[in-house]
C-alpha cells in the first residue's frame, strides 16, 4: 500500500446498501484522474443491512488503479465512524463524503 497518497475519499456510512452502489459508480468513472494517488475507504458504521456485501461485491470487481477499503466501525455514531477514518486514511487530503 502506498503511504504518500494525495487524496483519502472515506465514506462513513450507515445501512447505506441501497446508496453506496450509486455513489461507488461514481467514484469508479472519475476522469482525469490519472495523476493522483488516492483512495476510498467505507467505514460501516454497525450497519444492519447488507452494507459489507455490497462493499465486498465491488471490491471483488474493482478494476481501478486505486484502492477500495472497507472498515468496521461497531461503536454507533458519526463521530466514531469519523473517527475511524481518520485512523484509516493514507491521503494528505481528506475528504469526508456524506
Amino acid at each position: 500500500m502506498n503511504e504518500n497518497l494525495d487524496i483519502t475519499v472515506a465514506i462513513p456510512t450507515y445501512n447505506g446498501e441501497s446508496r453506496l452502489p450509486e455513489l461507488l459508480e461514481r467514484l469508479q468513472n472519475q476522469v482525469n484522474t490519472e495523476n493522483l494517488s488516492w483512495e476510498i475507504i467505507v467505514i460501516d458504521n454497525n450497519s444492519t443491512d447488507k452494507t459489507a456485501k455490497v462493499v465486498q461485491t465491488y471490491q471483488n470487481n474493482w478494476r481501478c488503479p486505486y484502492p477500495l477499503k472497507y472498515c468496521f466501525e461497531a461503536q454507533q455514531g458519526a463521530a466514531y465512524a469519523r473517527k475511524t477514518a481518520v485512523a484509516e486514511a493514507k491521503g494528505r487530503i481528506n475528504r469526508f463524503s456524506r
